[in-house]
C-alpha cells in the first residue's frame, strides 16, 4: 500500500506554496523597497526572496512529478492532482505569471488533500 504521508505532503504544500505564489509579488515589492531604502547599494533582500519563490516554484513542480510516478495505477490519487501540481509549478515559472500558477496549484493541493479519504489506516 502506498504511503499517505507523500499526499499529505503534496497537499499541505500545494496549498502554502500557491498561498506563497499569490503574494509574491507583494513580498517582492517589500524587497525591493527595503533594497531601495539601504544606502548600501546590495539587492540583498530581494535576490533572497526571489530564489526563494523559485524554489517554491521547483518544489511544486518536483512533488506533482513525484506523485504522479508513485500513485500511477492505483486509485488513491486521482490524476488531476498530479497534473495541477505540474501545470501549476511550470506556469508560475514563467515570468508574470506565477500568480496563476499559484491558483492552479492551490486546487491541486486540495485534490490531494481530499483524497486522503482513500487511504485505509491498518489497524494494527
Amino acid at each position: 500500500m502506498k504511503s499517505k504521508t507523500l499526499a499529505l505532503t503534496n497537499g499541505i504544500f500545494g496549498l502554502i506554496g500557491g498561498i506563497a505564489l499569490i503574494f509574491a509579488p507583494l513580498f517582492i515589492l517589500g524587497g525591493i523597497t527595503n533594497d531601495a531604502l539601504n544606502d548600501d547599494g546590495s539587492a540583498t533582500s530581494t535576490v533572497v526572496l526571489s530564489v526563494i519563490f523559485i524554489l517554491v516554484k521547483i518544489a511544486i513542480l518536483v512533488l506533482g512529478i513525484v506523485g504522479l510516478v508513485t500513485y500511477k495505477g492505483t486509485g488513491l490519487v486521482k490524476t488531476a492532482a498530479h497534473v495541477l501540481l505540474i501545470v501549476g509549478g511550470a506556469v508560475a515559472l514563467i515570468p508574470l505569471l506565477g500568480v496563476a500558477g499559484g491558483i492552479v496549484s492551490i486546487v491541486g493541493g486540495a485534490l490531494y488533500l481530499a483524497s486522503l479519504k482513500n487511504f485505509k489506516i491498518d489497524a494494527q
